[in-house]
């Protein structure tokens, strides 16, 4: 699940990153979009439905059996965020035997009997960001600006709109907090669930070195405090390269685009490959050595 905006079109934005699992691994790749809205509970549901629908579909046509195929959840920027609270979710909605232990009486194991449940493995986040409303303008003035920088040149109409684009985003900071927009839950009510209700045997947090949206750390001591009760275990990793973008990498080269939208876009490229190259390494790491 990729971040906002570039969550719409994950097949495109984060190809560069994952396809290099799927062919070195043997893995298969649902790239789960969603409609920016408000209500982060529905878009986390909404690419819940969808990735169990389409991991059920791979299931069937593989030959598979769903308690022996181990999935691994992959989220950037806001996608963190929606695989945080599915994370909660599914602790909730399991509808298992709790097993108990016969002499002291408490609970040693949970067994789901759901065929269509998603068993996780494993959960590699990058750049988690839990940012307000308002706060959110400053990740889409940031990547309006790398894309515009690629597009604008020195002079032109888009040139003239990068220049005034920290003013647009200020306002439209300005906006939402005037307005009252919110996302649901808040921040504060997104850690405060993760610290009641995480579930994921094995979570890793990645920071890029020059990321000033991640927010990692107040996650990370969210999930900190979960498994003190919850069998589970975090680590992190502060990687020495990169930026919050630096997972996204696309190219027009790439895109089967008209010959009418290929002379309107012209060819560009947008982002660093060798950052795409090296944060593919890091996540086949964390799910070979799973």
């Amino acid at each position: 699940m990729g971040g906002a905006v570039l969550g719409s079109f994950p097949d495109v934005a984060y190809d560069a990153l994952l396809r290099r699992c799927a062919d070195e691994l043997g893995l298969c790749v649902v790239a789960t979009p969603y409609e920016l809205d408000l209500d982060h509970d529905a878009c986390a549901r909404a690419c819940g439905k969808t990735f169990s629908r389409a991991r059920m579909e791979i299931i069937d046509r593989e030959g598979l059996t769903s308690r022996a195929t181990p999935t691994f959840r992959v989220g950037h920027s806001l996608g963190c965020k929606l695989a945080t609270l599915l994370a909660c979710e599914e602790d909730e909605r399991d509808d298992g035997t709790i097993e108990m232990d016969a002499t002291s009486g408490t609970a040693i194991a949970t067994s789901t009997t759901r065929e269509d449940s998603v068993m996780c493995a494993g959960s590699f986040m990058i750049g988690f960001n839990n940012a307000d409303a308002a706060e959110s303008a400053k990740l889409i003035e940031k990547f309006a600006k790398e894309l515009l920088k690629k597009r604008a040149g020195a002079s032109g109409t888009n040139a003239d709109f990068f220049k005034t684009l920290p003013s647009i985003a200020a306002f439209a900071e300005r906006a939402a907090k005037a307005a009252g927009l919110e996302f649901t839950p808040n921040p504060e009510e997104t850690l405060a669930r993760a610290r009641r209700k995480y579930s994921s045997p094995r979570t890793r947090l990645v920071k890029l070195k020059d990321d000033d949206l991640d927010q990692n750390a107040e996650l990370m001591e969210a999930l900190q405090k979960r498994f003190e009760v919850y069998p589970g275990k975090v680590d992190s990793r502060e990687l020495d390269f990169g930026n919050h973008l630096t997972p996204v990498y696309f190219s027009t080269d790439g895109l089967k685009l008209s010959p009418a939208l290929e002379k309107l876009m012209g060819k560009f490229s947008l982002g660093d490959e060798e950052g795409v190259r090296r944060l593919s390494e890091e996540l086949k790491n964390f799910i070979s050595s799973s």
